[in-house]
């Protein structure tokens, strides 16, 4: 994953066929490639909507 920071400035400067490659470049599908603290936060907000939507047992 790049932590390259493209400025407004230089994304005016692109074509749209540019812009949408250096977004499409952008996103991330392998978990082992995105930052580990996304994916913990991301696990976390998931595990608290399962446990929410669970029927509560008592």
């Amino acid at each position: 994953m790049s932590d390259d920071i493209v400025t407004a400035a230089e994304l005016e400067k692109l074509s749209p066929a540019e812009r949408h490659e250096l977004f499409e470049a952008s996103i991330v599908t392998d978990l082992d490639e995105a930052p580990s603290h996304l994916v913990e936060q991301a696990r976390a907000r998931m595990q608290q909507r399962i446990a929410e939507s669970e029927p509560q047992r008592g």
